[in-house]
């Protein structure tokens, strides 16, 4: 009877014991498992909306910045783009008198970025066009030639830059590749922007002056230019004012009109006015004055508020601006009389950015 009972309890246990294997194995087949599966979707799912929620987000950003850049680029048309981009670049040299100039234009190269509905398609965004620019001339017209093309805020700028020195020094022979963007969300067909970026945005030209007067790549500054002495303002029988200078080591005394050079190597000093004890001279195409007594090396090492003041306003080349930054200047698109917008620099730096790696660049 006692082993009948303990089988029984035996069988009991061992039939509790499988029913609770089976109970566990249908919870984890049918819920626990399930519950996982649907918890990892989930979380997948999630991933996907703040994906989403950070695309809408970036892309409103990039639609502004693309907007932004539009408003730079150059026209939608990249046969066009490059004709009156090219007519630009030659204008602004002429403007500088920049010598033997020459401006090449590449062939536009399409931009194109994948669908997002299908990546075996591509859609047009734009065109990049390259020039070349070639020329004979002072690293004073030259300053003066990048101030102003920094100053234009189409949607430019300069991949590599090269200078040779000819002859003392005071010419030079440069090579420039420019590379502008060409957008087709823009909405001109053939003109180019009239935007330009604000004064504040960029050190003013007067502040390089010191670096033009400094020339690197001119010879003997400091003994041939910088011991140029007024030593005395006359009148010539005709009535004409002529200063006395002292030239060179021992000093020789050179007596020049208005209009007329000083005899003096490597460097080109003309006289342009006089003013009571002062005389406005022209220094290497520089605008200075010197007063009595002076040097000048002491002039080109501390020029007076006079003096950039002068040569600000000779610097301004397309009559709007008395500015002395000069490439892209003034008259934005080259032609004067026409209308200037002025931009902010956060809505430059904004513009400097696109959809596409390229515009980033720009």
């Amino acid at each position: 009877m006692n082993e009948n009972r303990r089988t029984l309890l035996l069988a009991a246990g061992a039939g509790a014991i499988v029913l609770m294997y089976f109970a566990d194995a249908g919870y984890r087949s049918f819920i626990e498992v399930p519950t996982k599966r649907l918890e990892v979707e989930l979380k997948a799912v999630e991933g996907k909306i703040q994906d989403a929620n950070t695309s809408q987000i970036t892309g409103r950003r990039l639609a502004n910045q693309l907007e932004a850049c539009a408003a730079r680029a150059l026209p939608y048309n990249p046969v066009l783009a490059r004709s009156r981009y090219q007519d630009w670049l030659l204008k602004l040299v002429e403007q500088h008198k920049m010598e033997s100039a020459s401006v090449d234009a590449e062939t536009p190269r399409p931009i194109e970025i994948r669908s997002r509905l299908s990546k075996r398609k591509s859609r047009l965004v734009g065109h990049q066009i390259g020039f070349t620019l070639r020329a004979r001339t002072t690293l004073n017209r030259l300053t003066d030639f990048l101030h102003d093309f920094h100053r234009s805020a189409q949607l430019h700028k300069i991949r590599s830059f090269s200078l040779s020195p000819l002859v003392n020094g005071n010419q030079l022979d440069l090579n420039l590749s420019i590379e502008t963007l060409s957008l087709e969300a823009t909405e001109r067909e053939g003109g180019l922007s009239m935007l330009v970026r604000n004064e504040q945005s960029f050190p003013p030209r007067e502040q390089f002056n010191e670096f033009v007067n400094r020339n690197l790549f001119a010879k003997g500054f400091s003994k041939s230019l910088g011991q140029v002495r007024l030593n005395a303002i006359t009148q010539n029988r005709s009535g004409e004012q002529e200063g006395w200078f002292s030239v060179g080591s021992p000093p020789r005394t050179q007596i020049v009109a208005e209009g007329e050079t000083l005899d003096l190597p490597l460097h080109t000093v003309t006289v342009k006015t006089f003013h009571e004890d002062r005389v406005n001279l022209l220094v290497n195409e520089f605008d200075c004055w010197i007063t009595l007594g002076e040097t000048l090396g002491d002039v080109l090492g501390n020029p007076t508020t006079d003096t950039v003041a002068t040569s600000s306003n000779e610097m301004t080349l397309d009559g709007s601006v008395p500015l002395d930054h000069s490439p892209n200047e003034t008259t934005v698109p080259g032609e004067t009389g026409s209308s200037e917008t002025v931009i902010s620099e956060t809505a430059l730096s904004d513009s400097e950015q696109t959809n596409d790696q390229t515009a980033n660049d720009f």
